[in-house]
């Protein structure tokens, strides 16, 4: 059975997550920004290729490359990861619930690719194959979000932490960013190269860990 640890902090690296740019980075506009926590927009295109060349390089030494997004695909190819998942992010404190019963039913028949491409990028209003209804619904502009995107997930050291043979799931701060322990913990959870194999030290996005 495959063991997952960190032993060293400058040992040789043998497998790395890694987050490429994706349709969040595409979502992000000079209005919306600052609230996802970038400085600015940014060259989408060239951050891809130079994600791929660095990914290039690594796996041209040996190193095993585990990508986010695909690995979130797995887990949602398994019925009981989709619904974990779903669960979770399609609640009424999400997306009120005037929408979400058709929005769930939406996202249940989507294939996994495209899926794992909006659990991480988000769904904007007009994207909808339904007319939103509700207070929540009704109040959005087309372009607003129904489920904000996840930039912030480029950077995977944040989200968890390997410590000797287990990990820390770490909350987030700011609201950007919560999600993103979320899709971590399903990957973790589901996705069959880490099911079962994954010693959590810490942490649960199910769980409130905010200071008072």
């Amino acid at each position: 059975m495959t063991k997952f640890g960190v032993h060293s902090e400058c040992g040789k690296l043998r497998s790395v997550l890694v987050s490429r740019p994706n349709l969040a980075h595409k979502r992000l506009t000079p209005a919306n920004c600052d609230s996802l926590l970038f400085d600015d927009v940014i060259w989408v295109e060239r951050a891809q290729q130079d994600h791929a060349f660095f990914v290039e390089q690594m796996r041209s030494r040996g190193i095993e490359v585990v990508e986010l997004m695909d690995a979130l695909g797995k887990v949602l190819d398994d019925k009981a990861g989709r619904g974990w998942l779903l669960d979770r992010k399609v609640k009424p404190d999400n997306v009120g619930i005037g929408m979400q019963k058709e929005l769930r039913a939406w996202l249940d028949e989507m294939p996994s690719a495209q899926l794992a491409e909006y659990m991480i990028g988000g769904i904007a209003k007009f994207e909808l194959p339904f007319d939103a209804k509700g207070l929540f619904g009704g109040y959005l502009d087309r372009s607003d979000f129904v489920l904000p995107p996840v930039p912030n997930i480029l950077f995977q050291r944040d989200t968890t932490c390997w410590m000797y043979e287990g990990v820390t799931l770490n909350p987030m701060y700011w609201p950007a960013r919560r999600q993103e322990t979320l899709l971590l913990q399903a990957v973790y959870q589901f996705h069959p190269y880490f099911a079962g194999k994954v010693n959590v030290w810490w942490g649960d996005s199910d769980k409130d860990y905010g200071l008072a």
